[in-house]
C-alpha cells in the first residue's frame, strides 16, 4: 500500500462530546489522500464507538497509555503513521474543507517548504465564534516573544523535518508544540496561508484551559525560552512567563 501524502494525528482521551464533529469535518475534506491515526489514551466514554462509526480503510486505531503526556502520545501516534506530511487534529477541534487541499497546493509549488500553517478561528463550547486565533507576523523572534501565534491545529509539517528534530520534546508535556514550532522556523522555510482553515475550541475542560489555570503552561514556556538565552527576546519571555507563573501560584485568588 503506497504511503499517503498526509497523516492526520488525533489524540483522544474521553473526547466523545466533540469528537463526532471532528470526524464529520474529515469526511468533508476536498483533498482525499490522507490517513487518520487515532490514538486513544484510555478513554472510558464513547470515544471508541464514535471512531468505529466513522472508521474507513484509511483510519487506524492505536491504543495508548492513559498515563502518557500529550507529547508522548503524539510521538507514539506519529510513529504509527506513514504520511509525507503531518497534521494534528485534537479531539475538540474542527478542520474546514480546504484544510488539506490548500497546503498541498502550496507544497507542490515550493518543494523546499518544511512547514505550512494558516489562520484559525477560536470557538466556544457551543461553536460560537470568538474571533481569530492567529496574530502577528510570523518570525522566530516574534513567536519566541509571543507577539505572533502559530496554532498547532493548522500545522502541516514535512515528516522528514519532524523526524530530524526528534519529534515533540517530551520534557515539555504541555508546551511541546511551541518548542517544535520554534525549532522549525529557526532553521527551515515556512509559509503562512492567510485564511481560516480550522476552528480551535476553547472550553473549561480542555487541556489548554487547565494548563493556564494552574500556571504550568507559563512555567514550561519560560523553560523553553531559556534555550535561546542570551537573546534579548528570550530574556524578556523568561521574565514575562515566570512573572505570570508566580502570580498564578501565589497571588491569584482561588
Amino acid at each position: 500500500m503506497p504511503s499517503p501524502r498526509i497523516s492526520v494525528i488525533i489524540n483522544c482521551k474521553n473526547g466523545e462530546i466533540f469528537l463526532e464533529e471532528a470526524f464529520k469535518a474529515l469526511k468533508k475534506q476536498k483533498f482525499k489522500d490522507f490517513e487518520v491515526i487515532f490514538l486513544d489514551s484510555g478513554s472510558v466514554d464513547g470515544s471508541k464507538k464514535i471512531f468505529d462509526r466513522y472508521k474507513e480503510d484509511n483510519y487506524f486505531y492505536v491504543e495508548g497509555n492513559e498515563n502518557d503526556s500529550l507529547a508522548e502520545s503524539r510521538n507514539k501516534a506519529v510513529k504509527k503513521s506513514r504520511g509525507e506530511w503531518l497534521c494534528f487534529n485534537d479531539q475538540d477541534d474542527i478542520y474546514l474543507s480546504e484544510r488539506f487541499s490548500d497546503p498541498m497546493k502550496i507544497a507542490e509549488k515550493d518543494t523546499d517548504l518544511k512547514l505550512i500553517f494558516s489562520d484559525f478561528e477560536k470557538i466556544d463550547i457551543n461553536s460560537k465564534s470568538l474571533g481569530s486565533g492567529s496574530f502577528g507576523k510570523c518570525s522566530f523572534s516574534n513567536v519566541l516573544l509571543g507577539t505572533a501565534n502559530v496554532g498547532l491545529l493548522t500545522l502541516t509539517v514535512k515528516r522528514d523535518c519532524f523526524d530530524s528534530l526528534g519529534g515533540f520534546d517530551e520534557r515539555y508535556p504541555h508546551s511541546q508544540d511551541y518548542h517544535l514550532i520554534l525549532k522549525i522556523i529557526k532553521k527551515h522555510k515556512f509559509h503562512y496561508i492567510d485564511k481560516v482553515l480550522a476552528k480551535y475550541r476553547i472550553h473549561n475542560k480542555s487541556m489548554s484551559s487547565q494548563m493556564l489555570s494552574d500556571g504550568s503552561l507559563y512555567l514550561e514556556t519560560a523553560k523553553i525560552a531559556m534555550n535561546y538565552l542570551p537573546r534579548p527576546e528570550a530574556v524578556f519571555r523568561v521574565v514575562e512567563m515566570y512573572s505570570k507563573y508566580l502570580y498564578r501560584k501565589f497571588f491569584r485568588k482561588k
